[in-house]
Protein backbone atom coordinates (compact mmCIF):
# COMPACT_ATOMS: atom_id res chain seq x y z
CA UNK A 1 0.00 0.00 0.00
CA UNK A 2 1.27 3.43 -0.83
CA UNK A 3 2.11 5.65 2.13
CA UNK A 4 -0.97 7.85 2.37
CA UNK A 5 -3.12 9.24 5.15
CA UNK A 6 -6.26 7.13 5.59
CA UNK A 7 -9.33 8.16 7.58
CA UNK A 8 -11.82 5.75 9.13
CA UNK A 9 -14.05 8.50 10.53
CA UNK A 10 -17.61 8.75 9.25
CA UNK A 11 -17.21 12.39 8.18
CA UNK A 12 -14.72 14.61 6.38
CA UNK A 13 -14.94 18.39 6.83
CA UNK A 14 -18.44 17.85 8.22
CA UNK A 15 -19.66 15.77 5.27
CA UNK A 16 -20.56 12.05 5.46
CA UNK A 17 -18.22 9.59 3.76
CA UNK A 18 -18.24 5.87 2.94
CA UNK A 19 -16.16 4.34 5.72
CA UNK A 20 -16.59 1.53 8.22
CA UNK A 21 -14.21 1.66 11.14
CA UNK A 22 -15.24 -1.79 12.42
CA UNK A 23 -14.42 -3.38 9.06
CA UNK A 24 -11.31 -1.20 8.59
CA UNK A 25 -12.74 0.31 5.41
CA UNK A 26 -11.19 3.75 5.04
CA UNK A 27 -10.86 6.61 2.57
CA UNK A 28 -7.76 8.36 1.29
CA UNK A 29 -7.64 11.88 2.68
CA UNK A 30 -5.83 13.28 -0.36
CA UNK A 31 -8.75 12.29 -2.60
CA UNK A 32 -11.34 13.55 -0.11
CA UNK A 33 -9.50 16.88 -0.04
CA UNK A 34 -9.64 17.11 -3.84
CA UNK A 35 -13.36 16.27 -3.82
CA UNK A 36 -13.97 18.98 -1.23
CA UNK A 37 -12.00 21.54 -3.25
CA UNK A 38 -13.83 20.82 -6.51
CA UNK A 39 -17.31 20.75 -4.98
CA UNK A 40 -16.61 23.95 -3.05
CA UNK A 41 -15.26 25.67 -6.16
CA UNK A 42 -18.23 24.66 -8.32
CA UNK A 43 -20.76 25.74 -5.69
CA UNK A 44 -19.02 29.12 -5.44
CA UNK A 45 -19.23 29.63 -9.21
CA UNK A 46 -22.80 28.49 -9.79
CA UNK A 47 -26.04 28.82 -7.82
CA UNK A 48 -27.09 25.53 -9.45
CA UNK A 49 -24.65 22.63 -9.83
CA UNK A 50 -25.56 19.36 -11.52
CA UNK A 51 -23.76 16.34 -10.04
CA UNK A 52 -23.51 12.94 -11.72
CA UNK A 53 -21.38 9.79 -11.73
CA UNK A 54 -20.20 7.48 -14.47
CA UNK A 55 -17.73 4.62 -14.79
CA UNK A 56 -15.46 3.82 -17.74
CA UNK A 57 -14.38 0.32 -18.70
CA UNK A 58 -12.71 -1.49 -21.57
CA UNK A 59 -14.48 -4.05 -23.78
CA UNK A 60 -14.20 -7.68 -22.75
CA UNK A 61 -11.11 -9.19 -24.32
CA UNK A 62 -9.58 -5.78 -25.07
CA UNK A 63 -5.84 -5.66 -24.43
CA UNK A 64 -5.80 -3.38 -21.39
CA UNK A 65 -2.85 -0.98 -21.38
CA UNK A 66 -0.90 -0.60 -18.15
CA UNK A 67 -0.82 3.17 -18.49
CA UNK A 68 -3.62 5.76 -18.48
CA UNK A 69 -3.03 7.20 -21.95
CA UNK A 70 -6.33 6.09 -23.48
CA UNK A 71 -8.42 7.25 -20.53
CA UNK A 72 -6.57 10.58 -20.42
CA UNK A 73 -7.20 11.12 -24.14
CA UNK A 74 -10.87 10.30 -23.73
CA UNK A 75 -11.42 12.41 -20.63
CA UNK A 76 -9.67 15.39 -22.20
CA UNK A 77 -11.83 15.18 -25.33
CA UNK A 78 -15.01 14.69 -23.29
CA UNK A 79 -14.34 17.65 -21.00
CA UNK A 80 -13.43 19.87 -23.98
CA UNK A 81 -16.69 18.81 -25.64
CA UNK A 82 -18.72 19.68 -22.54
CA UNK A 83 -16.91 23.02 -22.20
CA UNK A 84 -17.72 23.95 -25.80
CA UNK A 85 -21.35 23.12 -25.07
CA UNK A 86 -21.30 25.65 -22.20
CA UNK A 87 -21.59 23.26 -19.25
CA UNK A 88 -18.47 24.49 -17.39
CA UNK A 89 -17.56 20.94 -16.28
CA UNK A 90 -15.35 19.91 -13.38
CA UNK A 91 -14.47 16.35 -12.48
CA UNK A 92 -12.47 13.96 -10.36
CA UNK A 93 -11.66 10.42 -11.48
CA UNK A 94 -9.80 7.45 -10.02
CA UNK A 95 -8.28 4.39 -11.64
CA UNK A 96 -8.96 0.98 -10.15
CA UNK A 97 -7.48 -2.34 -11.13
CA UNK A 98 -8.65 -5.74 -9.94
CA UNK A 99 -8.34 -9.29 -11.19
CA UNK A 100 -12.12 -9.56 -11.52
CA UNK A 101 -12.95 -6.26 -13.23
CA UNK A 102 -9.54 -5.43 -14.66
CA UNK A 103 -8.63 -1.79 -15.16
CA UNK A 104 -11.52 0.68 -14.98
CA UNK A 105 -12.21 4.26 -13.91
CA UNK A 106 -14.76 5.92 -11.63
CA UNK A 107 -15.68 9.53 -12.39
CA UNK A 108 -17.69 12.23 -10.60
CA UNK A 109 -18.75 15.09 -12.88
CA UNK A 110 -20.16 18.48 -11.90
CA UNK A 111 -21.58 21.06 -14.32
CA UNK A 112 -23.42 24.36 -14.46
CA UNK A 113 -26.94 23.41 -13.39
CA UNK A 114 -28.44 26.28 -15.37
CA UNK A 115 -27.38 24.48 -18.56
CA UNK A 116 -28.32 20.85 -17.89
CA UNK A 117 -30.59 18.71 -15.75
CA UNK A 118 -30.34 15.23 -17.28
CA UNK A 119 -27.54 12.66 -17.49
CA UNK A 120 -28.48 11.05 -20.81
CA UNK A 121 -26.79 13.41 -23.29
CA UNK A 122 -23.61 13.35 -21.23
CA UNK A 123 -23.57 9.55 -21.04
CA UNK A 124 -24.23 9.21 -24.78
CA UNK A 125 -21.49 11.72 -25.60
CA UNK A 126 -19.07 9.89 -23.31
CA UNK A 127 -19.92 6.57 -24.97
CA UNK A 128 -19.32 7.99 -28.44
CA UNK A 129 -15.99 9.58 -27.51
CA UNK A 130 -14.72 6.56 -25.57
CA UNK A 131 -15.53 4.22 -28.48
CA UNK A 132 -13.75 6.66 -30.81
CA UNK A 133 -10.72 6.73 -28.51
CA UNK A 134 -10.59 2.92 -28.55
CA UNK A 135 -11.02 2.94 -32.34
CA UNK A 136 -13.93 0.49 -32.13
CA UNK A 137 -15.93 -0.43 -35.21
CA UNK A 138 -19.61 0.66 -35.19
CA UNK A 139 -21.87 -1.80 -33.37
CA UNK A 140 -25.40 -2.61 -34.58
CA UNK A 141 -28.41 -4.10 -32.83
CA UNK A 142 -30.62 -6.88 -34.25
CA UNK A 143 -32.56 -4.32 -36.28
CA UNK A 144 -29.39 -3.00 -37.87
CA UNK A 145 -29.38 0.26 -35.94
CA UNK A 146 -26.13 1.68 -34.62
CA UNK A 147 -25.89 1.15 -30.88
CA UNK A 148 -23.27 1.66 -28.18
CA UNK A 149 -20.97 -0.94 -26.65
CA UNK A 150 -22.23 -0.01 -23.18
CA UNK A 151 -18.74 0.78 -21.90
CA UNK A 152 -19.88 3.85 -19.95
CA UNK A 153 -21.81 2.78 -16.86
CA UNK A 154 -24.44 5.41 -16.01
CA UNK A 155 -24.37 4.32 -12.33
CA UNK A 156 -28.15 4.03 -12.19
CA UNK A 157 -27.81 0.79 -10.21
CA UNK A 158 -25.77 0.04 -7.12
CA UNK A 159 -23.39 -2.89 -6.69
CA UNK A 160 -26.31 -5.11 -5.68
CA UNK A 161 -28.15 -4.24 -8.90
CA UNK A 162 -30.77 -2.12 -7.16
CA UNK A 163 -31.91 1.15 -8.79
CA UNK A 164 -30.26 4.29 -7.44
CA UNK A 165 -30.47 7.97 -8.26
CA UNK A 166 -27.86 9.50 -10.53
CA UNK A 167 -27.99 13.14 -11.46
CA UNK A 168 -28.60 15.47 -8.52
CA UNK A 169 -29.34 19.18 -8.85
CA UNK A 170 -27.70 21.23 -6.11
CA UNK A 171 -29.69 24.46 -6.00
CA UNK A 172 -28.71 26.94 -3.31
CA UNK A 173 -32.29 28.17 -2.79
CA UNK A 174 -33.46 24.59 -2.20
CA UNK A 175 -34.38 23.90 1.47
CA UNK A 176 -32.85 20.46 0.92
CA UNK A 177 -29.57 21.88 -0.42
CA UNK A 178 -27.32 20.84 2.47
CA UNK A 179 -28.79 17.34 2.61
CA UNK A 180 -28.35 16.87 -1.15
CA UNK A 181 -24.83 18.33 -1.01
CA UNK A 182 -23.91 15.81 1.69
CA UNK A 183 -25.53 13.05 -0.36
CA UNK A 184 -23.33 13.95 -3.33
CA UNK A 185 -20.20 14.25 -1.19
CA UNK A 186 -20.81 10.82 0.30
CA UNK A 187 -21.44 9.36 -3.16
CA UNK A 188 -18.23 10.99 -4.37
CA UNK A 189 -16.25 9.58 -1.43
CA UNK A 190 -16.61 6.16 -3.07
CA UNK A 191 -13.75 7.32 -5.28
CA UNK A 192 -11.55 7.70 -2.19
CA UNK A 193 -12.15 4.23 -0.76
CA UNK A 194 -9.12 2.09 0.01
CA UNK A 195 -9.12 -1.36 -1.57
CA UNK A 196 -8.70 -2.03 -5.28
CA UNK A 197 -6.75 1.09 -6.22
CA UNK A 198 -3.59 -0.27 -4.61
CA UNK A 199 -3.59 -3.17 -7.10
CA UNK A 200 -2.69 -0.73 -9.87
CA UNK A 201 0.84 -0.97 -11.29
CA UNK A 202 3.43 1.04 -9.38
CA UNK A 203 4.31 4.52 -10.61
CA UNK A 204 1.00 4.80 -12.48
CA UNK A 205 -1.24 7.75 -11.77
CA UNK A 206 -4.42 6.85 -9.89
CA UNK A 207 -6.21 10.19 -9.52
CA UNK A 208 -7.26 12.68 -12.20
CA UNK A 209 -9.12 15.95 -11.74
CA UNK A 210 -9.93 19.36 -13.11
CA UNK A 211 -7.77 22.27 -12.10
CA UNK A 212 -9.37 24.67 -9.68
CA UNK A 213 -10.07 27.92 -11.51
CA UNK A 214 -8.51 31.02 -9.96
Amino acid sequence: MRNERITYEDQYQGHPIMTDKAKQLGCKESILQKIDQIMTDMSSRHSKVYFMRYDVRFPQGYGHPNDNELFSQFQESFIKNRKRAGYDPAYIAVRECSREKHQHYHVALMMNGHKTQNIHDHIQTAERLWEKTLNLSPKHDDAGRVTSYGLIDDCMRNRQGQPQENGVMLRKDDPEYERKYDQCFRRCSYLAKVNQKDASPKHQREVFSSRIQK
